[in-house]
């Protein structure tokens, strides 16, 4: 990977898709990222995946505010196929050396995934630091939490970044508006 831009493709993941979190336009979101990828084999591609323990403190059932989502070992916590079945680069398909996880830790709720870290325990962070990485380009889900997060801290650690609009899925169409509106006036360019 010695790309300068990184195409960050946040929890597109089946919980958020079509299972306990499902968000509005997931399935048109993964469509028009797989199709952005395709069309822009010069960035790098990572995947942050939310990867919670069974008691993880975000869920109902331990006091948080979620239904239980995205649980280690479920289907819920996988990446959607397409990105395994129609992405032409193999090295651009989820993989080990690619995928950072997010929201191990049971105690912790974790919606940015600018601290996500690989198996080896290489966080995002220090990840694009050692790639020179100038640009970031980000799709996924859910703009307003996850998505938002994610770009927020990028830009205050100085990554110049780019959101395309119609690979993201929302809670509320209002909700995402509301999200790429202060996501611009914070500095991200909106594609």
């Amino acid at each position: 990977m010695n790309s300068k831009k990184i195409h960050l493709v946040v929890d597109m993941l089946y919980d958020f898709i079509e299972g306990s979190l499902a968000c509005k336009n997931a399935v048109s979101a993964v469509e028009n990222s797989v199709q952005h990828i395709n069309s822009n084999r010069d960035q790098s591609v990572l995947y942050i995946a939310d990867s919670h323990p069974s008691n993880h403190c975000s869920f109902v059932g331990n006091g948080g505010v979620w239904p239980p989502h995205c649980v280690q070992g479920t289907r819920g916590a996988e990446i959607h196929s397409h990105f395994y079945i129609n992405i032409d680069e193999e090295f651009s398909k989820p993989n080990e050396n690619n995928i950072f996880l997010k929201g191990c830790d049971s105690k912790k709720e974790q919606y940015s995934g600018f601290e996500a870290f690989q198996k080896d325990g290489k966080s995002l962070s220090e990840f694009l630091r050692g790639e020179d990485a100038k640009e970031i380009i980000i799709s996924g889900i859910a703009t307003e939490y996850c998505v938002k997060e994610t770009v927020k801290d990028l830009l205050r650690e100085g990554f110049k970044v780019t959101v395309i609009q119609d690979a993201l899925a929302y809670v509320t169409k209002e909700g995402s508006m509301a999200t790429i509106k202060e996501l611009k006036r914070l500095g991200a360019t909106i594609i």
